[in-house]
């Protein structure tokens, strides 16, 4: 096996009790508006994970308002889950081909518990009570150290959709230097219109530690989480939003390097759809 591919987890979800037409029913335009942010903070990795400079300040736009029948957005949606009984939210895009979506490994399992969410829910295009598509997952796919290490440099994670998505995906780059490029970071942040509507900064990325990447100057809070980061050329995702603007972590945005374990997971979870 290839070593980049031993510590991959894969759930399958095509088994469940739900069927993909009763899940989207589960989530009536009420349990969608009542559903709350989650959020995975690892106070254990803070001061490795900001590195030195942190409080420098290095400023972004404010959030703004996505055009939803543009590139990159049209990629991207809002993300429903239940976990532990309770309905979560969370952002995610589709990358690579159509069948497969890209969100935080927090969006879909518990570090400390190692609890599968279920009753996912990728509403393309989410506006209100309204989204391009709504489709359920098959299978999940991610790496087991987000559970046995607990850092958020595996906060990745792919899930094969029950049904191909009708638009266009967003490709992805590996190993590649971010450093001081232009980055758009999106998603549904709940402190910004309500968590209804997509939000978009522009910021520059900065190296920190433990193999993360940081925008600084950060406005979203959480319900961004799983949502991409995405070049200028609106087309290639080279990050994803690991860790929100909180209290706890201010004015700061986190995500994971894109490195060959990345890249070997997302290989994995295309090979898992050549198999259905």
């Amino acid at each position: 096996m290839n070593d980049n591919l031993s510590n991959t987890n894969t759930f399958e979800l095509d088994n469940l009790d739900l069927t993909p037409e009763q899940i989207i029913n589960y989530w009536t335009p009420e349990r969608k508006q009542n559903a709350i942010s989650i959020d995975a903070f690892l106070e254990p990795e803070l001061t490795l994970a900001l590195g030195e400079g942190a409080n420098n300040g290095i400023a972004t736009t404010d959030p703004k308002q996505a055009d939803l029948t543009k590139r990159p957005f049209e990629a991207g949606g809002k993300l429903f889950f239940t976990l532990d009984n309770k309905d979560y939210v969370g952002s995610a895009c589709i990358v690579g081909q159509n069948n497969i979506l890209l969100t935080a490994a927090h969006c879909v399992q518990d570090s400390k518990t190692g609890d599968i969410a279920e009753n996912f829910l990728f509403s393309r295009c989410y506006e209100g009570e309204f989204s391009a598509e709504d489709i359920s997952f098959k299978k999940i796919v991610l790496k087991d150290n987000w559970t046995k290490e607990k850092t958020r440099k595996w906060d990745y994670a792919f899930a094969i959709l029950t049904k191909d998505s009708n638009v266009t995906p967003l490709k992805y780059a590996a190993n590649m230097d971010i450093s001081n490029k232009n980055i758009t970071a999106f998603g549904y942040p709940g402190n910004f219109f309500e968590g209804a509507q997509m939000a978009f900064i522009n910021g520059t990325a900065i190296k920190g530690n433990n193999n993360l990447w940081r925008i600084q100057g950060n406005k979203m809070l959480t319900g961004c989480s799983g949502g991409p980061w995405v070049l200028d050329d609106n087309e290639t995702v080279v990050g994803l939003n690991g860790a929100s603007n909180s209290l706890k972590t201010p004015n700061v945005l986190l995500s994971p390097v894109f490195d060959s374990e990345f890249d070997a997971l997302y290989q994995y979870a295309v090979s898992l759809t050549k198999e259905d």
